[in-house]
């Protein structure tokens, strides 16, 4: 299991999934309702791609 917390900061959303695929598309969606962000930019992916990490307490 992976997780992401939001990569705005002060932002205490985040997520837990399998797959990075569907992380990154719960942090979009997140961005978008929440942030107000109307364009998700390839930094934007970027970043959020470099903040997924193995859930605390697993082994990688």
């Amino acid at each position: 299991m992976k997780e992401l917390h939001c990569i705005v900061p002060g932002c205490q959303w985040h997520t837990r999934h399998e797959t990075e695929a569907e992380i990154i598309r719960r942090a979009s969606e997140h961005l978008r309702e929440t942030h107000g962000e109307t364009v998700i930019r390839e930094s934007m992916l970027e970043t959020i791609k470099a903040n997924i990490q193995p859930e605390k307490g697993e082994a990688a």
